[in-house]
């Protein structure tokens, strides 16, 4: 099953967030994500989470689920409700950043503990001002199926999030060779030499930032 997570974090448009619905089996909103649903008149299948944002009106027969443990925050509750629930093969996040950093930071701890099987990847659209327009944030695991379909000339960073070792890659101006976290800077702004690049990582877990 492909889930869709709507946080209530930097608002994705109503065209990214049509396009993630049309590719998920399960639409989730948490809490105040679901205020970006009632904007394009959209609806997820559940609203999840302790309502202490959420602007309900108009819900109709959307399933809401309270989840009103104060000890872990709303993604955690959430992801715990889905996985207990449904066998979950990726999750996408909209509104996961972009609102606070320290949101940011803790969501992608949070989805770190997911089974290591399971495609995770995060979606943050930015200023239009910008050379770029969309960040991916995506997990690597060594359990997990790792693809990275993007363009030569794409710029990318490595996020040394967490334990990590044995990362290395193929398809970048500046290979990355058997790193590990205690290396503290691994990469930033680094550009695909060509397109499809691919990684490993030998053990634990780290993340990709992709600028498109």
């Amino acid at each position: 099953m492909n889930v869709l997570i709507v946080l209530a974090g930097n608002p994705p448009s109503e065209a990214l967030l049509k396009t993630e619905m049309m590719a998920a089996d399960l639409v989730c909103a948490v809490d105040g994500g679901f205020n970006v649903f009632q904007k394009y008149k959209l609806n997820p299948d559940l609203i999840l989470g302790d309502m202490d944002s959420a602007k309900f009106e108009n819900i109709g027969s959307i399933e809401v689920i309270p989840l009103l443990d104060q000890d872990r925050t709303d993604l955690q509750k959430t992801l715990d409700y889905i996985f207990k629930s449904h066998s979950v093969k990726s999750v996408i996040l909209l509104g996961a950043g972009g609102a606070r950093t320290d949101h940011l930071l803790h969501n992608l701890l949070i989805c770190a503990s997911i089974d290591k099987s399971v495609k995770i990847i995060f979606k943050n659209e930015l200023s239009d001002k910008r050379d770029v327009s969309l960040e991916l944030i995506r997990r690597i695991t060594p359990e997990s199926d790792f693809d990275l379909p993007v363009k030569k000339g794409t710029t990318l960073s490595i996020l040394p999030i967490g334990n990590f070792s044995g990362l290395s890659s193929e398809g970048l101006v500046w290979e990355i060779e058997d790193r590990d976290h205690s290396d503290g800077f691994i990469s930033q702004s680094n550009v695909t030499n060509k397109d499809d690049p691919t990684f490993i990582v030998q053990v634990g877990y780290a993340y990709i930032a992709v600028y498109q």
